[in-house]
């Protein structure tokens, strides 16, 4: 029996059991390079679980794989395949039987394409049938929540629209006052004693101003002649004296 060339491509599917292994599931992949060269791509993460970290870490949601890649250079010596890494580490491999796979440590890689160029045909056919059942089901989980949406809007709305024979109600109406409401009424408050106010003692009557002969005489009033006295010897002048008949002073 022939053996199967040990160059082409390899997988390790670590499977979620939840079905869409696009989405769900970790693919490690091996290429063995005719030329002894080697590349091993080891997803830390599936699709789904990188997607979720970054929407609860705020960052921008991606669905991308991430990835960790490794190159190195390999040998054969029978079964066995000693992979040499560029970093200086080593790690073997055990060939199968009938070339179909590798097995690494716990992880065994199935040979899924001969070639290391062209990705596998089967591996296509499968991320693309999971791809298709992915949108699928987001477009029913899509309809479902925009309909739910739509349900609590509505509700909503018919809460808040008053009934067609209920008027429109403010949020300060009074309630309308009926004989009920009037006998509930609590009496209304009797308000304090204001205290009397006392009268204000009567003032006493104005004084006259006592006018001296310096100080100017006011303007008689019609109809009264006023009296003038010498500010010298007190003697009775008439209106319009410039002299003191009795003494000669000259009058103001």
């Amino acid at each position: 029996m022939a053996m199967k060339p040990i160059t082409g491509q390899y997988e390790c599917l670590h499977n979620s059991g939840v079905g869409l292994d696009y989405f769900t599931s970790r693919i490690d992949r091996l290429t063995l390079l005719p030329n002894g060269r080697f590349t091993l791509i080891v997803q830390d993460r599936s699709r789904l679980s990188n997607a979720a970290q970054s929407l609860l870490s705020g960052q921008q949601v991606s669905t991308a794989a991430p990835e960790t890649r490794r190159e190195g250079n390999y040998i054969l010596q029978g079964n066995n395949v000693s992979l040499r890494f560029d970093d200086g580490s080593q790690q073997q491999a055990q060939l199968s039987w009938n070339g179909d796979g590798l097995q690494i440590g716990q992880d065994f890689f199935n040979k899924v394409s001969d070639s290391t160029v062209l990705p596998p045909t089967q591996r296509m056919k499968k991320d693309m049938d999971d791809i298709a059942k992915g949108l699928k089901i987001a477009g029913a989980i899509g309809s479902i929540a925009i309909k739910a949406a739509k349900g609590i809007h509505d509700t909503i709305q018919a809460v808040q629209q008053p009934s067609p024979n209920q008027g429109p109600t403010t949020p300060n109406a009074m309630p309308p006052s009926g004989p009920s409401q009037s006998r509930q009424a609590p009496p209304s408050p009797i308000p304090p004693a204001q205290p009397t106010a006392r009268p204000a003692p009567a003032s006493p009557p104005p004084v006259p101003p006592v006018r001296t002969a310096q100080q100017p005489a006011p303007q008689p009033q019609q109809g009264h002649v006023e009296t003038l006295f010498c500010d010298q010897c007190g003697a009775r002048i008439r209106p319009g004296k410039r002299f003191c008949s009795q003494c000669g002073a000259q009058l103001p």
